[in-house]
């Protein structure tokens, strides 16, 4: 049998985290990484461009080739893992292989949700997670052709744009009453549907998709209205769901996702997780959450990585965060972007729909939890920075959203006084 000091399952974020964690500490410690997919490790952020023709496959990696051999790793890929023993302090594969270890870290990720409507096993049916997914639109994405896109989240609004620079007519199919419902709030949202309507693309919201039809191969999508609309190409983009299956069968606690302390640990010794699969601490509520965000998978790997080779360091919490480039028009939304009235919150604001201009900031307390900027997105790494550091803006309330607002002059009203550790991320 194998045996390794550290297993890694999970070749992505959460999983090259956890490899980079350990080597700060561990540079000897034998490390083997397992993944389902035969593929250098890559970036899914960039799928979506790899549709588009705006990267290759050279593009999409998110380590250089030799990283496995200059790091000293075994990569294992194109193997599933089948079964987790911490009995044995091993893991077995499917083809039959068991491999021991004494310090483990589940990156299991989460797959693409598949609603259960009639036809959705036709030929031209898709999901965007990973390289294979997105190759295989990539060919079915000819010019002339009609793509219907089932959600208006960050995943589906990035397939779009992808398609229609294909020469794909696109409508996105939206159930909520806005897209990018879960991270946006509606005056974003109906800015950015702006956008993407005046390039071509068709948005629907409240609309929902009872059948895709056509004998073998996708035809159409059936509307709930009773309208069907001929596309050839049908996409789910409606989120993702944690992997817990084998972290459950193994008797690890798991609530939505797999549940970890601030160290990254699961109830099981030994055993840790990050990434898309971990309800880990979220820095705001203080709460447990699942940020499925290529930033937090990454930064949940270190500290699971440091830990695991014998320090004792904290993850400080993961916030939300999504950022995307609609024809031109960038928006980054940061934290809690969508609050209630009457509920201790405080939101100012300035908004101009028909210059696609728009900032927003949300505090609680005179402490910047949430920011939403449109448009001008300059200073969005300096309201995540003061989110970290949840500094009191209250003197400078007034100047956030001036044009000429900066971070030197949060140093210079003394709301953080310690440059060289503001961290403005974004």
């Amino acid at each position: 049998m194998e045996s390794y000091k550290y297993v890694v399952i999970g070749n992505s974020a959460a999983g090259i985290g956890t490899c980079e964690g350990i080597r700060r500490v561990d540079k000897k410690g034998t490390v083997a990484v397992i993944s389902d997919e035969n593929m250098h490790t890559y970036c899914r952020c960039l799928t979506s461009y790899f549709i588009g023709g705006k990267v290759t496959e050279e593009g999409l990696l998110f380590r250089p080739r030799d990283y496995y051999r200059k790091n000293g790793i075994t990569p294992i890929l194109g193997a599933k893992v089948s079964r987790i023993d911490p009995a044995e302090n091993r893991i077995e594969l499917d083809d039959g292989r068991k491999i021991g270890y004494s310090q483990l870290m589940l990156g299991l990720g989460a797959s693409p949700v598949m609603y259960d409507i009639p036809g959705k096993e036709k030929q031209g049916v898709f999901v965007l997670r990973t390289y294979e997914d997105a190759k295989k639109i990539a060919l079915a994405a000819k010019p002339g052709k009609k793509a219907a896109v089932l959600g208006g989240g960050l995943v589906g609004l990035k397939s779009a744009d992808a398609l229609h620079h294909r020469g794909v007519e696109v409508w996105v199919i939206v159930t909520s009453p806005q897209i990018m419902s879960q991270t946006m709030d509606r005056d974003g949202a109906d800015i950015l549907r702006k956008q993407l309507e005046e390039n071509g693309l068709h948005v629907m919201t409240e609309m929902e998709v009872v059948e895709i039809v056509g004998k073998d191969r996708a035809e159409g999508v059936k509307l709930k209205n009773g309208d069907v609309l001929p596309t050839e190409i049908v996409i789910f983009a409606k989120g993702v769901r944690p992997n817990t299956k084998l972290a459950k069968e193994a008797g690890i606690a798991c609530d939505y996702g797999i549940a970890v302390d601030a160290h990254m640990r699961t109830s099981v010794p030994n055993i840790y997780a990050a990434g898309d699969v971990a309800e880990a601490k979220d820095f705001i509520s203080r709460g447990n959450y699942i940020h499925a965000i290529w930033p937090n998978a990454v930064e949940q790997g270190i500290v699971a990585g440091k830990n695991m080779a014998g320090m004792n360091v904290e993850y400080e919490g993961g916030i939300a965060m999504n950022s995307v480039d609609l024809f031109g028009l960038p928006s980054i939304a940061v934290g809690h972007t969508r609050v209630k009235k009457d509920t201790g919150f405080e939101v100012i604001s300035l908004i101009s729909p028909e210059h696609r201009y728009y900032r927003k900031i949300v505090l609680k307390d005179d402490v910047i939890v949430g920011s939403v900027c449109i448009g001008c997105i300059e200073n969005a790494g300096v309201f995540t920075g003061l989110i970290r550091r949840r500094a009191n803006v209250g003197k400078i309330k007034d100047a956030l959203l001036r044009d000429d607002f900066d971070f030197a002059k949060v140093v210079a009203e003394g709301v953080v006084d310690d440059k060289e550790h503001f961290t403005t991320c974004g």
